[in-house]
């Protein structure tokens, strides 16, 4: 691994590390997500800044070793004891359902947040208000998935679909 790749996949843990503690955060206090892409930008950067105000650190948008250290920790501490659990949330009948436009379910609207959760990582991925009704934003998020994915581009979400899209929020979500 070159320094490069090196620095990347620290990045990439730094904004792990920020992106979790971002669902922890109350509004007051809040810790914007931040893709998982190992880039460094303004995006990380105010995050950082955001970890460093909430935990009473100097605030410069960059990781100093107290920083770093303190970060970790945090994430450590919301970690312990996790226990990743899944639950099928896909409905079972019929046996070849896809969601159809105008569709109104507590589904739809599982799949609108899954969607509006991955987006800070999918730049092209138009953005989706959940709101529990699939509408055309919606459809034109998932044909989009669907394209990034090279799954066929149908803008229906099907099993096939659902599965990548759990898949892709579990990893960087994490």
């Amino acid at each position: 691994m070159n320094q490069a790749e090196m620095n990347s996949h620290a990045i990439e843990n730094l904004q792990r590390y920020l992106r979790r503690l971002s669902y922890e955060t109350f509004e007051g206090d809040a810790i914007p997500p931040v893709p998982v892409d190992g880039i460094f930008d303004r995006r990380t950067e105010d995050a950082l800044s955001a970890f460093q105000r909430i935990y009473a650190l100097p605030v410069t948008g960059r990781a100093d070793r107290a920083t770093w250290e303190l970060l970790f920790a945090e994430f450590q501490r919301l970690s312990d004891g996790d226990e990743i659990v899944r639950v099928d949330l896909f409905p079972s009948t019929p046996a070849d359902y896809v969601t159809r436009r105008g569709e109104q379910s507590s589904f739809v609207l599982l799949a609108q947040w899954l969607l509006s959760e991955i987006e800070v990582v999918y730049d092209l991925l138009p953005p989706v208000t959940p709101s529990g009704i699939y509408d055309e934003p919606t459809e034109a998020a998932v044909r989009e998935f669907q394209r990034i994915h090279a799954l066929p581009p149908t803008g229906l979400l099907d099993r096939r679909t659902y599965n990548r899209l759990i898949r892709e929020y579990e990893f960087y979500a994490k």
